[in-house]
């Protein structure tokens, strides 16, 4: 965590700075990396790949709120460790306005959640993260500092991946989905902890369901706010190369600065793998700032 504010008012005021809300997620792929950046590190894919990364960063910065480096991305990356660090590093000194969210979805007993606390918040560096809440409580609290309480703890609801809803549309005994379940858990799990102020929800954008119906579906996004109200902050994967809908999501879920980040990855960051890769990366960042920003989404 840079600096003493909370992850989610740093947030509010990053957006509120350049009125925008997206998070740019930074997942890259090895058979992705552009022809330039192989040739200007003498094909060695590590420090391409770093080289890669850190031109996104700096061509997107101007839209970014928040950026969100994906952790599988570099654990499959020999010296993929170094490399994340090295660009949360990057971030954290060129530009220390914007937040760093670790997508790495961890849920597990305490100690181990113990474990990823250190090497996510502490090793990693990061200024928030995600967590499964499919063995409980635990996989909350013992993710939580109580000497930094300030960094966000993010939990899994609503996912943007079509299999999801074989689970988290389950109905339980007293009517509601499972989703919903977890969202009022995670409220209550936040206050318990006392870390409400920066905890948070992933809730999947506005999208069309069921498959291929020509519906769009946002009641996930309202009810949410029905349930927690403005207390969570909403985490929201699903747009750009997913295709979710961003007027439909703002117009549901976003409730003022701080309250939603809406990611973008592979549609940003894979934008162009020839030589005009950041200039790309920064048009399509630009394009869903514009967008959101239309649909109602100004900070």
């Amino acid at each position: 965590m840079t600096g003493k504010i909370g992850f989610r008012e740093k947030l509010a005021r990053r957006q509120q700075e350049i009125n925008s809300l997206v998070c740019v997620g930074l997942d890259p792929l090895s058979e992705k990396i552009p022809e330039q950046c192989m040739e200007r590190c003498n094909r060695y894919v590590c420090s391409a790949i770093s080289f890669w990364i850190k031109e996104i960063i700096d061509a997107t910065a101007p839209f970014a709120s928040m950026f969100k480096p994906q952790r599988a991305h570099y654990e499959s990356l020999r010296n993929g460790r170094d490399i994340l660090q090295f660009i949360v590093n990057y971030i954290h000194y060129k530009y220390p306005e914007i937040p760093v969210f670790l997508d790495c979805k961890r849920g597990d007993i305490g100690r181990t959640q113990q474990r990823y606390r250190i090497a996510h918040f502490e090793i990693d560096g990061v200024d928030g993260m995600n967590f499964s809440p499919y063995m409980g409580s635990d996989c909350m609290e013992y993710l939580v500092d109580k000497g930094n309480n300030g960094r966000a703890i993010v939990g899994l609801c609503y996912t943007s991946n079509l299999a999801a809803r074989e689970v988290q549309d389950i109905k339980l005994a007293d009517g509601r989905h499972y989703w919903e379940f977890i969202a009022d858990r995670t409220l209550n799990w936040a206050q318990k902890f006392e870390i409400v102020e920066n905890a948070g929800l992933v809730m999947a954008a506005a999208h069309e369901y069921p498959k291929e119906s020509g519906k769009i579906f946002s009641f996930h996004l309202s009810r949410g706010r029905e349930i927690v109200g403005d207390k969570l902050w909403y985490l929201i994967p699903g747009v750009g190369a997913q295709k979710g809908f961003v007027e439909e999501t703002v117009k549901t879920a976003y409730v003022g600065p701080g309250s939603i980040a809406i990611n973008s990855s592979s549609g940003i960051i894979f934008a162009s793998q020839g030589d005009d890769f950041a200039e790309a990366a920064a048009y399509e960042a630009k394009k869903l700032r514009d967008q959101i920003r239309r649909a109602g989404g100004n900070a």
